[in-house]
């Protein structure tokens, strides 16, 4: 692709060589979407300990400099999980919570031998059938998540076949009244 993005830059015609471009960047950026959700899948990396607070709170602090804010209420909580893989998952989680939802708060607490982790934004939530829908890879909804906005509809496939790779899961539901709710839970004594 950046053979063909440095061709298409050398195009005389500004129109027909922008469209190349994005089109060609679209597609960079699926390809590496793509292959971001393989390696999510993958569960032939080595698991460390991690603390999901602290890194909860990074990705947090690190989102909030660049746009809507985000805050973290946790103690510190470690689990064995797969690091860059984790984080991926989360930092998926975070970023459409803050893009589409005006921002985020997320709590985490431990429910019997899980550990919970709430993400609860409050944007307009999304219809009750769409909510299982937009884990499938390319589903992106069209009202507010659009190539417009950005994204290419493998954030949240990304971050749930993370997570059950971890025997977790995220499941989305609407908030009474105003705002999405992402749960996440991840057994809190699995060892991987």
């Amino acid at each position: 692709i950046t053979a063909l993005r440095l061709r298409a830059e050398m195009v005389d015609d500004d129109e027909t060589r922008d469209r190349m471009i994005v089109a060609l960047d679209e597609m960079q950026e699926m390809v590496e979407a793509t292959l971001a959700y393989a390696r999510g899948v993958s569960t032939d990396q080595p698991t460390e300990p991690v603390d999901l607070g602290a890194m909860l709170n990074e990705i947090a602090t690190d989102l909030s400099q660049s746009g809507r804010p985000i805050s973290v209420t946790t103690e510190p909580i470690t689990l064995h999980v797969r690091n860059v893989a984790m984080r991926r998952a989360f930092r998926n989680l975070l970023e459409n919570a803050q893009r589409y939802g005006d921002g985020a708060k997320v709590t985490l607490s431990i429910r019997g031998s899980d550990l919970c982790i709430d993400i609860d934004d409050t944007g307009p939530g999304m219809p009750e059938d769409a909510l299982e829908q937009v884990f499938e890879p390319f589903v992106r909804l069209e009202n507010s998540r659009s190539r417009d906005t950005g994204g290419t509809g493998l954030g949240l496939p990304i971050a749930r076949s993370i997570l059950r790779a971890h025997e977790g899961d995220v499941v989305l539901t609407n908030r009474p009244g105003v705002g999405l709710r992402a749960r996440v839970t991840l057994p809190v004594a699995s060892e991987l």
